[in-house]
């Protein structure tokens, strides 16, 4: 946990964590894997919304999020844009690289919104929203490989209108390693007929080094940026935040951000990862750096992890009272994270 004083955490708990918390949804990748329906690749889990066997699992899994607690879902569409069509051998060129990017998002918005139909039908929970993922176009995590921004634009702009055309909720524009990624997005949305729809923008950050994205951008640059250039083009950013990376760093990066949003109107948002693995070694190790990854310092203790290295979801919700305490307003869970994850989270917030 992030070191505050015991004062200034009583007073923001007295402060019922600075407002009410809308609690986002966990993974889908590991949840889908875990369920035997794919082989743990974002794109086999894109290709779950549009499979008759597997559409039925993806709908029950966002269901199971929001009978946990969860206020909304997002999108099952994490790698279903127009690169990676091609790089997967599901398109053979840009157009229909685009067409079937575009028919992946539909699908998953189709799933997500079964899974609200049945909820609302039930008439035991108040409204969900789903929130239309806006994904890196490229692997992420890895910031050399981020196209320029006018490269980016065209990809964008289709993914913007694809979900408009689904009357999605939300946008949430995630994992985000550079800032010339979300600057290429609100430029699409600014392209767009999207002025009612609220964005939501998370990067990723270094595990170790939590005050810089995974490209080495500076966090609070990119923030500063985002919502300068947000404010330029009249564009509802509703909030701002990070995901994808340990709790621990997570609790740091708020620490940063939390003067940039405050008295803005703006909320923060927080989703980490439950792996006991970082995703900065992980990273280390593919370039063959064993020495910083075996430096890497453990900053959870081993009792919160199962047998298998995923944090335990009453662990995983003592990390979101403490983003609620630093003012954040929207909690998910990212990889690993589960159902039972949310549930914990959603009771400890309630």
């Amino acid at each position: 946990m992030v070191e505050t004083s015991p004062d200034s955490f009583a007073m923001n708990e007295q402060d019922k964590f600075r407002g009410e918390v809308i609690v986002l949804d966990g993974g889908m990748g590991h949840e889908l894997k875990s369920r035997g329906i794919s082989d743990g690749s974002f794109v086999a889990g894109v290709l779950a919304n549009e499979n008759l066997l597997q559409a039925s699992t993806v709908e029950a899994i966002h269901y199971d999020y929001l009978a946990a607690g969860c206020d909304v879902i997002t999108t099952n569409s994490f790698v279903a844009v127009p690169r990676r069509m091609r790089e997967c051998g599901l398109a053979t060129d840009e157009p229909s690289a685009f067409h079937r990017a575009a028919v992946l998002i539909r699908s998953a918005v189709d799933r997500a919104r079964a899974a609200t139909q049945i909820i609302a039908h039930d008439g035991k929970m108040p409204q969900k929203q789903i929130a239309g993922c806006i994904p890196p176009l490229t692997e992420c995590y890895f910031g050399d490989q981020v196209p320029t921004i006018e490269d980016m634009i065209p990809e964008y702009v289709m993914i913007v209108s694809t979900l408009i055309d689904c009357k999605v909720d939300i946008f949430l524009c995630e994992t985000l390693s550079t800032c010339r990624e979300a600057i290429a997005i609100l430029r699409a949305l600014s392209q767009s007929n999207s002025r009612n729809i609220p964005i939501w923008v998370s990067y990723t950050i270094k595990d170790d080094i939590s005050n810089e994205l995974r490209s080495g951008d500076s966090l609070m640059d990119a923030c500063s940026q985002i919502i300068k250039l947000a404010s330029s083009l009249k564009l509802p950013l509703e909030a701002i935040g990070v995901n994808c990376s340990s709790p621990s760093a997570i609790s740091k990066a708020l620490l940063c951000i939390s003067p940039l949003v405050s008295g803005s109107g703006l909320k923060l948002c927080a989703y980490g990862n439950c792996f006991q693995t970082t995703t900065s070694e992980w990273m280390a190790s593919l370039n063959g750096d064993n020495d910083k990854q075996k430096e890497s310092k453990r900053v959870t203790s081993a009792e919160e992890y199962d047998h298998n290295g995923y944090l335990l979801p009453e662990a995983y919700a003592r990390y979101a009272r403490e983003w609620a305490a630093l003012g954040a307003q929207i909690i998910g869970g990212c990889c690993g994270s589960r159902p039972q994850h949310m549930k914990q989270v959603a009771s400890i917030l309630r």
